[in-house]
């Protein structure tokens, strides 16, 4: 384990809500998946001005990758790093292509009235630290299991992530990070159940 700082911030994010939080740059924070099967999706945005925010698309440029892998950084839409995988204990499964779910998709799934939803989830999280954004930003979608298949579609599937699988990140500029614990029921994205997910911020 890398870290060995102490933790100076916890919080068990409950399932199918959302939770912000800041990180100066160079500390350290660790996600994990408490009960298996349990999607995160993950924005960062700068500090300083929210308009900057953690890119997939332009991360996957950075990296000419379409994962991040231990070592290598998620950058921003201004091209600026934002964060590094130190860690990744986990079966590497993070898919950076997908939106978040919305209300839109789940009426697209046949849902009546309102769901608990990644991308308010978001917003909501956000707006506990007194940040309100007019667009949402695609996430970073860890411990998430989209394989494509041999004609390039992609399947859904459940995560192959174990109870207390988990990554650590550095913040590489003082930054709000925001997570969702996934609230989809009704494809097979988080396996069984909907499942709470923790937050260790390190000194």
């Amino acid at each position: 384990m890398t870290v060995q700082s102490k933790i100076t911030h916890h919080h068990v994010c409950p399932a199918t809500y959302g939770y912000a939080f800041e990180a100066r740059k160079g500390q350290m924070f660790r996600l994990t998946d408490l009960e298996g099967q349990q999607p995160i999706d993950f924005w960062g945005f700068c500090k300083a001005d929210a308009n900057e925010h953690l890119s997939v698309c332009h991360t996957r440029v950075w990296n000419l990758s379409m994962v991040v892998r231990p070592g290598q950084v998620a950058v921003t839409n201004k091209r600026r790093p934002i964060v590094t995988m130190i860690e990744d204990n986990s079966p590497g499964q993070h898919d950076m292509l997908l939106a978040a779910c919305d209300p839109t998709r789940f009426e697209t799934l046949g849902h009546k009235g309102h769901h608990r939803n990644c991308q308010d989830n978001m917003h909501e999280a956000l707006a506990a630290l007194g940040v309100k954004l007019p667009f949402s930003p695609q996430p970073w979608n860890l411990f998430t299991h989209f394989p494509w298949t041999s004609d390039m579609r992609i399947e859904l599937q459940s995560p192959d992530t174990k109870p207390g699988d988990n990554i650590v990140f550095r913040a590489e500029m003082d930054a709000i990070f925001a997570i969702s614990a996934c609230p989809q029921d009704i494809t097979r994205i988080c396996g069984d159940k909907n499942t709470p997910v923790q937050v260790e911020v390190f000194g």
